[in-house]
């Protein structure tokens, strides 16, 4: 059941910074995405989410995780384009920003985890020096 609902959290992280990029990106671009855009993006966001699972396997290093996340979210990023757009080719306009976007939110999240887990150990302390 753990297991279950860390999944349930990471698919709903993923949604949720799916949904932010596309919105900026559609709002950028002054479109509107057809339903059939909508419920692939929802969906490439989920998988890519999913994806992140990776991360907690300790068994691997950080940066054979990192690779190998990076490579698996690539490759879901060109399956969204090619049924989306009938064209499974990345242009190179495409890598560049998929790539800074990648590098900032994997940035964030390492930011937030040392964070968290400054929190934590701060807690411990507070908790050890009270006894």
């Amino acid at each position: 059941m753990k297991h279950f609902k860390e999944a349930i959290v990471y698919l709903f992280v993923g949604i949720g910074i799916g949904s932010f990029l596309s919105l900026l990106s559609f709002t950028l671009h002054h479109e509107v995405p057809s339903m059939k855009q909508f419920v692939l993006l929802m969906t490439m966001s989920a998988i890519m989410g999913l994806l992140s699972l990776i991360f907690e396997y300790d068994k691997i290093t950080f940066i054979t995780q990192l690779i190998s996340h990076f490579i698996l979210e690539m490759l879901t990023y060109r399956l969204f384009m090619w049924l989306t757009f009938d064209s499974g080719v990345i242009t190179f306009t495409n890598i560049p920003t998929f790539v800074i976007i990648y590098c900032i939110i994997c940035i964030y999240f390492r930011i937030q985890g040392e964070s968290n887990a400054q929190r934590i150990n701060d807690q411990i302390k507070k908790r050890n020096k009270q006894k």
